[in-house]
């Protein structure tokens, strides 16, 4: 499965894998059944900064590479705090007990999600490592990589000295007890709903020491996501589907966290399905007819491209969102479950809502007052309308 690996790695170009995969997702930190075969002509609408995309591809990777990790020659090394106060005992977000060091000091992140969520809790100085995919905000960049979030280099991680690493679903469950078994501790997130994003960030603050900052994070994005509520007040939802992979055509179900950001942002899906990220036929949307098809991507140069190809199928062209060009794209904060989630939510409601966004020019400002990269377009012209007023999503 060299081409699979090979595919999932480079952060510089699209993602492309030459197989159809159905997963069943089980608990965090790893995949049940995968199903794999060829798929010809395939449309690859996810730039490789799509991180959703890259968290599908790698939870079925997650299955077919091998499981065990180089830590037979490694040894737990000590960390900076190994002359503090005793460990504090907790239970993550998956049930598990882990015992953390106080105060953190040093932090490992294994996933972008992790990465913007410590950054916003202020605690990005702590950060001695991240994932090759962490790319907001710029700082995280700079971090010392340490690989790819399904496969990280274990005696990398090590050499950080890390007092916590912070995990979520994408990571394997190999993985996780490999770092145990060096000593290194490692927490958990599994948000399933807005809310869960919500409260998640901020008991990582509280477990942090950021317990204020945590707080007053949340009291912001409670409010905007309270303002979004007042606007949508009395409006029916727009039908929707969310399109999260092309070939094979791959939406969002219930009880996921993106599910709920379309709740939210005034949007129903019209995938209804207890699978969390279900292989949709392309004849049940046809017959559905969702209002709006909505995309995320931080690239709208390759979204036109490939959404101009797209309606040059005739079993697309079947739907009235594609023969009237109702696409929507918002920028790939949508598809984080960190407290970026919300600015995609205001993105999304303001798409999908104009008239009660009018006086929202940004289509969701951002606490810091910046604009986001581009802005959300809802794509009823012939040409794709993105501009760049500044400032990253």
């Amino acid at each position: 499965m060299a081409h699979l690996r090979k595919a999932a790695l480079p952060a510089h170009q699209p993602l492309s894998i030459r197989a159809r995969f159905a997963v069943r997702q089980d608990p965090i930190f790893g995949a049940g059944q995968v199903l794999i075969k060829d798929t010809p002509g395939r449309i690859f609408l996810a730039p490789a900064r799509g991180f959703l995309i890259r968290w599908l591809v790698a939870l079925t990777m997650g299955c077919l590479l091998l499981s065990g990790a180089r830590v037979e020659s490694l040894q737990a090394m000590p960390r900076d705090n190994t002359t503090g106060p005793a460990s504090r005992e907790v239970t993550d977000e998956t049930g598990r007990s882990v015992l953390i060091p106080q105060p953190v000091r040093r932090i490992v992140s294994l996933a972008p999600s992790a990465t913007e969520t410590l950054f916003a809790l202020g605690l990005g100085d702590r950060i001695v490592g991240d994932t090759d995919f962490c790319d907001y905000p710029p700082e995280a960049k700079r971090k010392t990589r340490i690989g790819g979030p399904v496969d990280p280099n274990i005696e990398v991680i090590a050499a950080l000295h890390p007092d916590l690493v912070v995990a979520t679903p994408v990571n394997r469950i190999a993985s996780v007890h490999s770092l145990e078994q060096l000593g290194i501790p490692v927490y958990g997130t599994d948000p399933r709903s807005v809310e869960q994003v919500l409260t998640s960030t901020e008991r990582l603050g509280e477990l942090l020491g950021a317990g204020d900052a945590g707080r007053s994070l949340l009291a912001n994005l409670r409010a905007r996501l309270s303002q979004i509520d007042r606007r949508l007040a009395g409006l029916p939802p727009q039908t929707v589907m969310m399109v999260v992979w092309l070939d094979p055509l791959i939406s969002v179900g219930r009880n996921t966290f993106l599910e709920d950001a379309l709740r939210r942002a005034g949007a129903h899906s019209i995938i209804d399905t207890q699978q969390s990220w279900p292989n949709i036929n392309l004849e049940e949307v046809i017959r559905l007819q969702p209002k709006y098809l909505i995309f995320s991507s931080d690239d709208p140069q390759q979204v036109q491209r490939q959404l101009a190809e797209l309606q040059d199928r005739p079993a697309w062209r079947q739907l009235d969102a594609v023969r009237n060009r109702r696409f929507i794209v918002v920028p790939e904060a949508i598809s984080h479950p960190s407290p970026r989630l919300v600015d995609g939510i205001e993105q999304l409601a303001a798409a999908l809502y104009p008239s009660r966004f009018a006086a929202q020019a940004s289509f969701g400002i951002h606490a810091s007052g910046q604009l986001p990269q581009f802005l959300v377009a809802r794509l009823s012209q012939p040409v794709l309308a993105f501009s760049a007023p500044g400032g990253a999503p």
